[in-house]
């Protein structure tokens, strides 16, 4: 059995929880119909490392939001977050992605 798979684009952009509401907005606004909200632990980078501080209550707790859309509305994305990347120091990846169920992307 043969399975059939159809190309789409994967958004992952990692941001501070307050912020979260900005980047749903625009994922709407682009065309983009579903998401997933993953809570990032900690990690390092350019500015250091960094972890989640759940005992002292750190309003800096990161999420990443996931989703997988058509390339048409993964432009239109990108380009809506891509002014907030500096002065609201998101972290965006695009990646090609094949999926199953193609209707649901």
């Amino acid at each position: 059995m043969s399975i059939t798979t159809t190309q789409r684009v994967k958004i992952e952009v990692l941001v501070d929880a307050p912020l979260v509401r900005l980047v749903v907005a625009a994922a709407k606004e682009a065309g983009v119909t579903g998401h997933t909200l993953l809570r990032a632990l900690g990690g390092e980078g350019s500015g250091g490392a960094w972890r989640e501080d759940r005992v002292t209550g750190a309003a800096d707790t990161k999420l990443v939001f996931l989703t997988v859309t058509t390339a048409d509305a993964a432009d239109r994305l990108v380009e809506a977050l891509t002014p907030l990347l500096d002065s609201y120091r998101l972290i965006v990846w695009r990646s090609p992605v094949e999926v199953i169920r193609s209707e649901r992307f």
